[in-house]
Parts: C-alpha cells; sequence; structure tokens
C-alpha cells in the first residue's frame, strides 16, 4: 500500500436540519488536485463525540473503495454508505473487504476496509465514530477487488497533526 498524506482539515460550516449539528466541507472541494471530497458531520444524533466522515468522488465513479485507520485506534463505531449529506449510514455494503493491521510504506500500522458500491454523486461512503478521533484517516481506490488501496488521500483531526510511527 503506497502511502499519501493530503491534510484538508474542515473550514467552511453548512448548518444541517438539527439545531447544532453542522459539516465542515473541506478544501478539496476548491482544490482541484484532489480526487475527494470530505465532509465532516458532527454532532451525530445529538451526541456530541460522535463524528462522521463522509468521502465522495470529486467527479465520476469510484468502485472499490477503502477506507484507512490506525491500527490501534478503538473509537469507531460503524461505516457504510449513504446519500451524500450527512444522510443514514446503511453498513450493509456490498462485498465488504477489510485488511490487517498491515503497514504503510514509511509509515504507521494501519487497518483498511470498505466495499464495492460505486461512489458518484449521489452515493458516498461514511465513517462513524464516537470519542476520540484517529490520528489520521485516508481515503483510496483498490486495483484488485480484494485488495487494498492505492494513493492514499487523507484528512487529520485538530491536535492530531503528526501520524505515529510515519516520518
Amino acid at each position: 500500500m503506497e502511502g499519501h498524506n493530503n491534510p484538508s482539515p474542515g473550514g467552511h460550516h453548512a448548518h444541517g436540519d438539527a439545531e447544532h449539528d453542522h459539516s465542515h466541507e473541506s478544501p478539496s472541494l476548491k482544490d482541484p488536485s484532489t480526487t475527494y471530497v470530505w465532509r465532516v458531520h458532527h454532532p451525530v444524533d445529538g451526541v456530541e463525540d460522535r463524528v462522521a466522515v463522509e468521502v465522495s468522488p470529486r467527479r465520476g465513479l469510484l468502485p472499490r473503495w477503502r477506507f484507512v485507520v490506525p491500527a490501534e485506534w478503538e473509537s469507531l463505531l460503524t461505516w457504510g454508505v449513504g446519500e451524500p449529506g450527512g444522510g443514514p449510514i446503511n453498513p450493509s455494503v456490498k462485498r465488504p473487504v477489510e485488511g490487517g493491521p498491515v503497514n504503510l510504506v514509511n509509515g504507521p500500522r494501519v487497518w483498511w476496509f470498505g466495499g464495492h458500491e460505486t461512489l458518484s454523486s449521489k452515493l458516498s461512503a461514511y465513517l462513524m465514530f464516537e470519542g476520540e478521533p484517529p490520528h489520521y484517516l485516508a481515503f483510496g481506490q483498490a486495483d484488485d477487488p480484494g485488495g487494498p488501496p492505492n494513493r492514499l488521500e487523507g484528512i487529520t483531526f485538530g491536535r492530531h497533526q503528526v501520524h505515529p510511527g510515519g516520518p
């Protein structure tokens, strides 16, 4: 697995339906060099430290998608697919796959997982966690239907600016 970090923490605020729920749309929306559009939604279901991260392709279709998280991270609640904009997460993904823990090239130990629904402007991948955010979160597409992602793009969360075990 090739590691590439493209930090893009949230910036723009878009208000959701709930009074205090909001989303952060990353600078990836304006950066033509990024492959994915990242959105961070919180709080989720009124729980202050529950966060949903949404990823969709910048353009076109994206099959064989994969999330990559630190191997030691334990705050993951669920992952799956759903409508863009913070819709409900469906954890029943088509042909789910996972692997790890493995070491990224010159990087940290990670766990990867994903599915085979084709992501588009009408279907996003989601990961939801509660509590401590991961040091980083990466996303990519696998070349092999059962394999890990390649050419990763990622984000970091606030106080976690350095990836443990990385260069």
